[in-house]
Parts: C-alpha cells; sequence; structure tokens
C-alpha cells in the first residue's frame, strides 16, 4: 500500500487523462496577515549594501520574453554550480550551495538545452560529482518541453529548461512520508539561488510548476514510481 507521502504526489499530478480537480476553498483567503492589537515596532526601510546579492535580490523577477539567443557554456556552468553546486565535503556529507534535509539531496538536475553555445541540443543530466554534462536524449526538444509545460511557450524560447527531479527513496529512506514535505522545499531553495545567479548574470529566469507530470517524466526517461520531475524552471537571454 502506498504511503500518504506516494498518494499525495499521484493525487496532485496533472496529466491530460487525469486532470487534477480537487477542492477548492469557498473564497480566497486574505492577501497578508496582521495582529491589529498587537505592540509594533515601526523598521525604516532598509539601505541595501553594494554588492551582487543584495541588488539581485532586490531585482529578481520571473522573467518569461526570451530573445532566442544562446548562452554560453561558461553561464550555464555557473548556474549549475550555483544551484547545486559542491561547496565543502563534511563528514562524508558533500555539502552544496543549497540546504537539503540531512544533507541527503533527493534532487537530480536535467537540462532541456534548446540554445547553448557549443553544446547539440538535446536532454542531459548534471553529474554533480565531476561537473560534466551527460547526454540523455539527442534533439532538439524545445517544442515537446512547451507542450508538456501544459503550452507555455517561453520553455521553447528559452537557452534551457531546468528539470529537479526527486530520487524519493534517497530522502524517504530516512524521513518516510515526511520525506514529501521536505523534497519540495529542497526544490525552492535550489530554485531560488537559480533565480539570483540569473540576475547576477543579466539573465532572465521563470520557475514552472504548471506541467503534465507524466509527459515530462517521458521526455525525461524517470518512471515516475522511483524518480518524477517536480520543478522546472526557464533560463534564456531577455
Amino acid at each position: 500500500m502506498a504511503g500518504i507521502g506516494e498518494e499525495f504526489l499521484k493525487r496532485t499530478c496533472y496529466s491530460r487523462s487525469h486532470p487534477f480537480v480537487g477542492s477548492k476553498p469557498k473564497q480566497m483567503a486574505a492577501p497578508f496577515k496582521e495582529y491589529k492589537d498587537a505592540r509594533k515596532i515601526k523598521l525604516e526601510a532598509p539601505s541595501l549594501p553594494e554588492s551582487s546579492l543584495w541588488n539581485a535580490l532586490k531585482s529578481r523577477r520571473s522573467r518569461r520574453d526570451f530573445t532566442r539567443q544562446a548562452i554560453s557554456q561558461e553561464q550555464l556552468s555557473l548556474l549549475l554550480w550555483a544551484s547545486q553546486g559542491v561547496t565543502e565535503k563534511v563528514s562524508g556529507f558533500l555539502l552544496r550551495t543549497a540546504p537539503s534535509a540531512g544533507a541527503l539531496y533527493p534532487l537530480e538536475t536535467y537540462l532541456v538545452i534548446n540554445r547553448v553555445d557549443g553544446i547539440d541540443p538535446g536532454i542531459y543530466h548534471f553529474n554533480i560529482l565531476t561537473q560534466e554534462l551527460e547526454l540523455v536524449k539527442a534533439g532538439d526538444f524545445s517544442r515537446t518541453i512547451e507542450t508538456a509545460a501544459l503550452g507555455q511557450d517561453m520553455c521553447a524560447a528559452a537557452s534551457a529548461v531546468f528539470v529537479w527531479s526527486a530520487v524519493f527513496a534517497r530522502s524517504a529512506y530516512k524521513y518516510s512520508d515526511r520525506a514529501y514535505r521536505y523534497l519540495f522545499t529542497d526544490a525552492g531553495h535550489i530554485c531560488q539561488n537559480l533565480y539570483l545567479a540569473c540576475e547576477d548574470l543579466g539573465l532572465g529566469c521563470c520557475a514552472v510548476g504548471a506541467f503534465f507530470d507524466d509527459a515530462v517524466d517521458d521526455l525525461i526517461g524517470l518512471d515516475s514510481e522511483d524518480e518524477a520531475a517536480v520543478y522546472l524552471a526557464a533560463v534564456g537571454k531577455c
């Protein structure tokens, strides 16, 4: 019998044959929370330090209008390192630029490369240990990933689409059903790193949560049981 974590994942998938319906609240929640009777301390607007991090935080936006120009291999390498690069080895754990529950790092990085200088279009896996791209499928899959992402044309216009998959047992072996919460927070950490790195490099980035799960898994070559796509991000020049 599937655990509640597995059941949650299956019942929230988007599929052409089984569209997710689910239940919705009767009205939208208030956009902000406030304790009206609490004692309040007014904070002055901060003066941001003159560094790339603070400027990237201030200017970060989801950018969807890409020019269809290629990015460089150096830029791609920087983005991969920023999102999941190894920074230190501690007690047998290879710590990375983004945190992960238990330092288990259940997420793998795949790339649908459309336009990157010196790299043929195709689907690649990022080998973190060797800092290498491993070719999974050769060919132009720009329209395929666009269709799989519910027709979002930015995925075809992007230089590359990052696809993060979860190897569930890597985290669930320790955390059981709770792992399903952790892996999504891990994905958020990784994607925010990518956003900030893109901003600093003058590139656009847009996270994608709406996609046909089975279509993306089929495209990458995942079985949807032991490993499945959980998050996407389109990257390109604006």
